[in-house]
């Protein structure tokens, strides 16, 4: 049998440590990872290896050789293009034609029993094999559902939403491959394991199994992983071959390597590896410390949780600790090196310089002596936390997200895009927003991007005038409608819609990275500032309503613009479609765009108040970006969002022959019975914005639960405004008023509740999920939703906050609130075993 390594990543999450050499070489418990995996392979008699490389190749030819230092027989292959996992090995499978073969990644860490797998790969007559395990957060990874009878495959998703995370059970990158699974991947085309032949062997039905093993598995993919599969060697965690001699010293252990030395009155706790030719000098303090060979730690020095590459120096006196050092750096005396800090190959920390917890330093840059280093040098880092939350960044301005931060955004942004395109800008009328848009608008231009500044107006007209005008996409910053501390930064896809996950991500790396092109002297990007934006986005809403059935009815209502920009825009169009409204808080306010619970709950009975006593035909209450309304019906009574949705939905189906309506998981059946007693057919999905944007494309009305609405003949977007004109419109053709339509609906019985759970334990909750309601009639849109005659519940965990919410409808508000309750104590037992 063949064993194949991946050997070609560029890790790029590990940057600064992999400026200078390919993620496989990285150090780990003193060795190169991937001769950790070199040693796994050997003992499990698998000796006859091909590594596939791509990045800083020579590295690791020099480094292995023909591998008999090693006691394997190694050979290479370099591919000539990025051909993806399967394809790289198909191209690499030239050379070992027709034999059985084990891939496994030069890059993880892991003890697995390979024999274990191989036996059951057998045993199954398998075509593949996939080795499985379960990790606290499976985001990163493939989640494998696996028959636990027969051990077939039975899904497979590839780096999932949290909505979409059904089990913890994650694909580690070892296979086991017949000659016949490798066939399938066409020779010289980009194919992936988890993205093409798997999916395609699971639709074929071919023999796909899954092994999960048992022992430990890290996947090294960026810096907090690197610390923590070090930590876990120290504290014999893992199974490995360690380079040296052990022996005790006081109240902690020592492996020498070679002719490391270390001087009397060294104190040393936990587990300390030393390199060959270390020295460690008098006094001295190391606890659970990797050092590199030829490094040298002076007098009287403390280190802890630390990590130190070949030939660093550390002077008299100077303090480390959980951080990582690569090769060469040189930390002068009294100096600090804080927790979580990395220092790049070569990187100079003067005499009592203290570098801040998580800085990161590229390599080759000086710490000045008795200097502060709080930020990253050269290059930045990203948050420690994922950047986007949807298609949103947010953070409170001039803390979290600050000019500087947003400068970076903006070239990422347009980095993304490419020199040479032109992207729309635009904000509300906060003060902070306007720094904030100003700051994107500088990183656009930095890397050759035009920006057309809009300005102040609302989120709907933005949107379309990124969708209608040449802007391959948008922003739009805020002040967060929900927490008054907070602005948020929305990207705009060129369609006008939300930036989908993978562009996201793309940014999220230039981000990262940054080290996008910078546009030269004349490249820097134009600002532009257009005009008519306002004027065509009105001539192209009118043109999609009916004038004259709006008119006739001479409607009268009020409507609370909540300080928001929409002011500027929709008195005019409502004037033009011969409606009376009575505006409130009808001027934009900087300093009141967000709302609490109850000043919100104020704001509707205040509603509700003045639609009474003027005796108005209804109210609307637009959110401030323009995006989401609130009904209130003649009587004065609110109209709950979910009476809201089956108005909208009802009217639209009856009144404008709907008939392909798009609705997220978490709306009640009978608004989905709506549609279909009128013949027509309801699109799940999910409830996430992106995925409710996108399901605009194969409907003609998305109708959510919060008071979102999109009529894609019109844009693939929210858009209060358009929402409130079109259910006026249908009104009057219904000939029906808004109190008269909702006292007609039987109440719609949903309850709702969050449960804590932290990061570690939501793919531990999905899987057990996923196994309490196998024989339940169930549905995996977003989540596990789970059906009975009278209802369901809906348990999703959230994509970015440490809590699963948990929606059930019934046919009675305390059956509602009893499903909750089942679920919310089932979820809490399977967060606490």
């Amino acid at each position: 049998m063949k064993g194949v390594i991946m050997a070609g990543g560029f890790g790029t999450r590990l940057k600064p440590l992999t400026i200078n050499r390919p993620k496989p070489m990285v150090p780990v418990g003193n060795l190169p990872v991937m001769e950790h995996i070199l040693a796994l392979l050997r003992r499990h008699g698998i000796t006859d290896l091909v590594s596939i490389l791509y990045f800083q190749a020579d590295q690791i030819i020099d480094y292995f050789g023909d591998g008999s230092r090693f006691g394997v027989s190694m050979e290479y292959a370099r591919t000539d293009a990025d051909y993806g996992t399967a394809g790289a090995v198909r191209y690499a499978a030239e050379q070992f034609a027709g034999e059985r073969t084990l891939v496994i990644s030069g890059d993880v860490l892991t003890d697995f029993d390979l024999g274990a797998a191989l036996a059951e790969h057998e045993r199954h007559d398998a075509e593949a094999t996939i080795v499985l395990t379960s990790v606290a957060n499976p985001l990163a990874f493939g989640i494998v559902i696996v028959d636990r009878e027969t051990s077939r495959i039975e899904r497979f998703l590839e780096k999932p939403t949290w909505g979409e995370v059904f089990s913890d059970t994650i694909n580690t990158g070892i296979y086991v491959l017949e000659p016949a699974a490798l066939h399938r991947v066409p020779l010289g085309e980009e194919r992936d394991f988890s993205r093409h032949l798997f999916p395609a062997m699971l639709q074929d039905g071919a023999a796909l199994f899954g092994h999960v093993a048992e022992g430990y598995w890290r996947d090294i993919g960026n810096l907090d992983e690197y610390r923590q599969a070090n930590e876990d060697i120290l504290r014999d965690r893992v199974r490995v071959e360690l380079d040296g001699v052990e022996r005790r010293l006081g109240e902690g252990r020592v492996v020498l390597s070679g002719d490391a030395v270390l001087a009397e009155g060294v104190e040393v706790r936990g587990t300390v590896l030393l390199g060959r030719g270390v020295r460690i000098e008098r006094g001295a303090y190391l606890e659970n410390v990797i050092v590199g060979a030829g490094s040298v730690v002076g007098e009287d020095a403390h280190l802890r949780d630390t990590v130190l590459w070949e030939d660093c120096r550390v002077g008299a006196g100077s303090r480390l600790s959980e951080a990582v050092c690569a090769r060469g750096v040189h930390v002068d005396k009294r100096a600090s090196v804080r927790e979580h800090s990395v220092l790049a190959d070569r990187t100079e920390v003067g005499e009592g310089a203290v570098v801040s917890q998580s800085v990161k330093v590229w390599p080759d840059k000086v710490v000045d002596e008795y200097a502060v280093l709080s930020h990253s040098l050269i290059w930045g880092e990203a948050w420690e936390r994922s950047l986007f939350h949807g298609s949103r960044v947010s953070g409170v301005p001039n803390t979290e997200l600050t000019p500087e931060m947003a400068v970076r955004l903006g070239a990422a942004f347009g980095a993304s895009l490419g020199p040479g395109q032109t992207v729309a800008t635009s904000r509300d009328s906060d003060r902070a927003s306007r720094m904030i848009s100003r700051a994107l608008i500088t990183g656009m231009m930095s890397v050759g991007v035009d920006v057309e500044d809009l300005r102040v107006l609302p989120i709907p007209v933005v949107r379309h005038a990124v969708h209608h005008r040449r802007e391959m996409g948008g922003t739009h910053v805020r002040r967060s409608p929900f927490d008054a501390r907070v602005v948020d930064v929305l990207l705009i896809d060129g369609t006008g819609r939300d930036l989908p996950p993978g562009k996201t991500q793309t940014i999220e790396r230039l981000f990262s990275r940054e080290d996008f092109p910078r546009a030269g002297p004349d490249g820097t990007g134009a600002v532009h500032f257009p005009t008519r934006v306002v004027e065509a986005y009105r001539e192209h809403f009118l043109s999609q309503v009916d004038h004259q059935v709006i008119a006739e009815r001479r409607y009268r209502l009020v409507v609370d613009y909540a300080y928001g920009t929409t002011v500027e825009v929709f008195p005019s169009i409502l004037g033009a479609l011969g409606a009376e409204a009575v505006s409130l808080d009808a001027y934009t306010a900087p300093g009141r765009l967000s709302r609490t619970e109850t000043e919100f709950r104020d704001a509707l009975d205040r509603l509700a108040g003045i639609v009474r006593s003027i005796e108005a035909d209804l109210g609307v209450w637009l959110d401030p970006g323009g995006e989401v309304i609130e009904l209130v019906d003649g009587s004065g009574r609110h109209v709950p969002p979910r009476t809201a949705q089956a108005v909208v939905v009802d009217l639209a189906v009856r009144e404008l022959g709907v008939r392909r309506v798009a609705l997220p998981v978490t709306s009640s059946d009978r608004v989905a019975g709506l549609v279909e007693a009128a013949g027509g057919e309801v699109v799940w999905t999910k409830t996430d914005h992106f995925a409710m944007m996108a399901s605009a494309s194969d409907a003609e009305l998305v109708a959510g639960v919060r008071g979102e609405f999109i009529f894609p003949r019109f844009q693939g977007a929210y858009d209060g405004m358009f929402a409130v004109t079109k259910v006026l419109e249908t009104l009057a053709r219904a000939d029906r008023s808004l109190t008269e339509l909702v006292a007609g609906y039987k109440p719609i019985y949903a309850a709702e509740a969050r449960v804590a759970c932290p990061w570690s334990r939501k793919g531990v909750v999905m899987r057990r999920l996923m196994e309490a309601t196998e024989d339940l009639r169930r549905e995996l849109v977003d989540g596990v939703k789970v059906r009975w005659d009278d209802g369901w519940v809906l348990v999703i965990p959230h994509a970015n906050k440490a809590y699963f919410v948990i929606t059930a409808e019934a046919d009675t508000a305390e059956r509602a609130d009893a499903r909750v309750a089942d679920y919310t104590r089932m979820v809490e037992e399977w967060r606490d075993e």
